[in-house]
Order: structure tokens, then C-alpha cells, then sequence
């Protein structure tokens, strides 16, 4: 009967180290995604701003990595915007705006779907614990 305990409780550590594992991996991905939304809100607030720019103004523009670039606007109606694997269109910037807009959503929804996940994985892994130190403590 100890045996079989005790394959049971090494059986319960081993599900909950597969669940922590999955629950690392999705806060992983959360805070990617949270990265990557803070540049997309970035994104959205520079090309807001360039709504007030007139051609052959100079302004400053944010490239990543702490790094901002002086540049002279020679076109204030259209922006490139990268749409995929190496395809760049021009666009106008109300129509750049929506598609930033619409990544932003996705993201926002990914990161509740995520922190759902994530919640749903703590609840097991808090109950597994409990069993696991239960059945420990009646060995």
C-alpha cells in the first residue's frame, strides 16, 4: 500500500512540474506580447504626433533600443508601413493608425486570454500542491 502512495504522490509531482512548466511558458509569452504591445502603443503616439507635422519639419523619431533619430519629413500624408515578411506599402497615416490599432486589440486580447491561462494553471498547481504535501505528510 506504501508503494502505491508513493508512486501516486511521485505521479502528482510530475503533473505539477508539467503544469508549472506550461505556466512558465505562457507568462513567457505574456511578457513578450506585453513588450511588444508597449511598442505598438509607442508606434500609435508617433504616428498621432506626425498629424501635426508640415513638410520639412525636423522631428525626432524613435527607432528602438533607446536610439531616436533627427529626420526632415519630406511626405506628411503617407507612411511605409511593414505589413509582413519583407512587404512594405505606403499608406495613408489614418489608414497606418487603424492597422496599429487593430494589432493593439489583438494583443489586448491575447494578454486576457493569457492571463486567464495563467490563472487557471495557479488554481491547479495551488490545489496540486496541497495534495501532494497532504500525501506527503500521511507517509
Amino acid at each position: 500500500m506504501e508503494n502505491t502512495q508513493n508512486n501516486n504522490i511521485q505521479q502528482q509531482i510530475y503533473q505539477f512540474q508539467y503544469f508549472k512548466e506550461q505556466r512558465d511558458a505562457l507568462a513567457q509569452n505574456l511578457g513578450l506580447i506585453s513588450a511588444s504591445l508597449q511598442n505598438y502603443m509607442t508606434t500609435k503616439a508617433t504616428i498621432e504626433s506626425l498629424k501635426n507635422v508640415k513638410e520639412g519639419d525636423e522631428i525626432l523619431i524613435p527607432i528602438g533600443g533607446s536610439i531616436i533619430l533627427n529626420a526632415k519629413i519630406s511626405n506628411t500624408d503617407k507612411i511605409l508601413t511593414y505589413v509582413g515578411q519583407d512587404v512594405v506599402v505606403e499608406k495613408p497615416i489614418d489608414e497606418t493608425n487603424q492597422f496599429i490599432e487593430k494589432i493593439i486589440e489583438q494583443h489586448n486580447e491575447q494578454i486576457k486570454f493569457l492571463n486567464s491561462e495563467l490563472y487557471k494553471l495557479d488554481m491547479t498547481l495551488q490545489g496540486m500542491s496541497q495534495l501532494i504535501q497532504q500525501g506527503s505528510s500521511q507517509m
